[in-house]
């Protein structure tokens, strides 16, 4: 499965059977949007959780001495 990570769009063996084609799609996708494309062995996206931005950027941060 391939999937955006900016919006709803996505494909899947389902709706197309060739890897080529469903490569293809994405990679047109990501031209016409500018949105990051994410690769899955799963049959639906992971859903993130409906939490703010910065609080998962602020645990990908480095932690500073002090905190």
């Amino acid at each position: 499965m391939k999937y955006c990570l900016n919006c709803d769009w996505w494909t899947s063996e389902t709706d197309e059977p060739s890897a080529r084609v469903r490569s293809r799609r994405a990679i047109e996708h990501h031209v016409e949007t500018g949105h990051t494309i994410d690769s899955s062995e799963g049959v639906v996206p992971p859903q993130l959780p409906d939490v703010p931005h910065e609080v998962f950027v602020h645990d990908l941060l480095p932690s500073h001495s002090g905190d």
